[in-house]
């Protein structure tokens, strides 16, 4: 058995946390994150030792974290709350999860056969994350099932109850010390409360609820769903589960219908529940089109869904339109973005198409995948033509130093020069 307390407060094991902290918050977008990476970066070794000695002694508290109301695209007045804690506390969570997943018992426990969110990959698998799904929904299907029901546990992180995940710690360790620590890791304190009031009731408070930004929120998901996920599995049914999202697979419809009922009593049990809109209400034959985690499943065929291609297109052509416009209304080399010049943009937009792709490159539907990246395609080429006319301009106009910008040439554009003066010679 693992000696937590042992492992959370060794350099060795902080400084990989604190690592893997750095590599992720630097490639953050918000400057909140950033700063605060930079900050700790300053101090790293000093840091961790302070943070070694705090947990040594029993002495570690976790500062108040910045809550942010994220808003749902095409969702006006929904919200993501996020949770983001300070750096320190970051590295001590993480170092918390790496202790938790690195004994046999938590693992054999928290990571079940048909949970395959915030699951890290085994050693030797070929496949982990969604692949791993839908590759495990392909076999229960190819054993028999012929019925699936797909259903979304609303609000998942937010009906999260921490009591359990600390008796649950509890029964797998007798290190008190560390349950303690792990209980102060995962409450929720904000810092920012006035600012975001107005969806104070969508944040996690006391008991109930834990933070969505935070590491070890998924493996407490995993952790309090683990009965969950075995009862489920008993049988001739099977229960894939991603996070809050499921599908059950059954050799009937009656008996879809029955282990649905089934998991909707569990849930309630544990305070959670099935969400109205994005649940079925009835088994789906498998050789009809259903979806699940933005797969559409069609006899044989398994593409991207519908609102996965539409949205990478959107947000292809809003990418390159944002150039477009950022090029039209130039003025001055000086006054122009970076960001928006050509190269740049293209560079944007084939890695979007690339990453896209890539997240489906275990579909086998090719030709719709292969369709996506023509009309993605079609939009580059048009954008690149656009925008060199757009330069073209420019030059005409006598403005060469702003058409280089537009195709990421800098120069000297914003560079201050300061001068030496060559000094009056004296005169005989």
């Amino acid at each position: 058995m693992t000696d937590f307390s042992a492992f959370v407060r060794k350099h060795g094991n902080l400084t990989k946390a604190w690592q893997t902290i750095k590599t992720n918050g630097r490639r953050s977008s918000s400057p909140y994150i950033t700063d605060d990476i930079e900050k700790f970066s300053e101090a790293e070794k000093t840091n961790i030792r302070s943070i070694s000695a705090r947990i040594q002694h029993g002495t570690y508290e976790f500062s108040p974290a910045k809550g942010v109301a994220l808003e749902k695209p095409n969702k006006p007045g929904s919200i993501r709350p996020i949770v983001i804690p300070r750096a320190t506390d970051r590295v001590v969570q993480r170092c918390i999860l790496d202790a938790l997943v690195s004994d046999d018992a938590v693992r054999k426990k928290a990571f079940q056969p048909f949970s395959f969110g915030g699951v890290p990959k085994v050693d030797g698998a070929s496949l982990a994350g969604v692949p791993a799904a839908v590759n495990a929904l392909l076999q229960k299907i190819g054993a028999g099932g012929t019925h699936v029901i797909v259903a979304d546990i609303s609000g998942f992180f937010t009906r999260i109850k921490k009591p359990d995940a600390v008796e649950m710690i509890r029964s797998l360790s007798t290190d008190e010390k560390f349950a303690s620590l792990f209980q102060k890791a995962i409450s929720v304190d904000l810092e920012n409360c006035e600012r975001i009031w107005r969806y104070k009731d969508q944040f996690p408070y006391g008991d109930v609820g834990v933070g969505q930004g935070v590491c070890l929120s998924p493996f407490l998901g995993n952790l309090v769903l683990a009965d969950f996920d075995e009862a489920m599995n008993e049988g001739d049914c099977a229960c894939i589960r991603y996070v809050d999202d499921i599908i059950i697979i059954a050799p009937s419809g009656k008996a879809a219908s029955a282990r649905y009922r089934r998991a909707k009593k569990m849930l309630s049990e544990k305070g959670m529940e099935f969400s109205s809109e994005k649940s079925d209400k009835l088994p789906c034959p498998v050789e009809k089109k259903f979806e699940y985690l933005g797969i559409e499943f069609q006899n044989g065929r398994i593409r991207p869904s519908s609102k996965s291609r539409k949205s990478i297109l959107r947000r292809t052509n809003e990418v390159a339109a944002k150039s477009l416009q950022a090029l039209k209304s130039a003025k001055k080399a000086t006054d122009f973005n970076i960001d928006y010049s050509i190269p740049r943009t293209q560079n944007k937009i084939s890695g979007m198409a690339r990453g896209w792709a890539h997240h489906y490159t275990f579909c086998n539907d090719l030709e719709t995948v292969k369709n996506v990246d023509r009309n993605i395609s079609t939009t580059f080429l048009n954008y690149s033509a656009k925008a060199v006319e757009i330069a073209q301009g420019k030059i005409a106009n006598n403005q060469p130093d702003l058409a280089s910008a537009f195709l990421g040439y800098r120069g000297i554009v914003g560079m201050e020069f300061k001068p030496l003066h060559w000094p009056k010679l004296k005169t005989g």
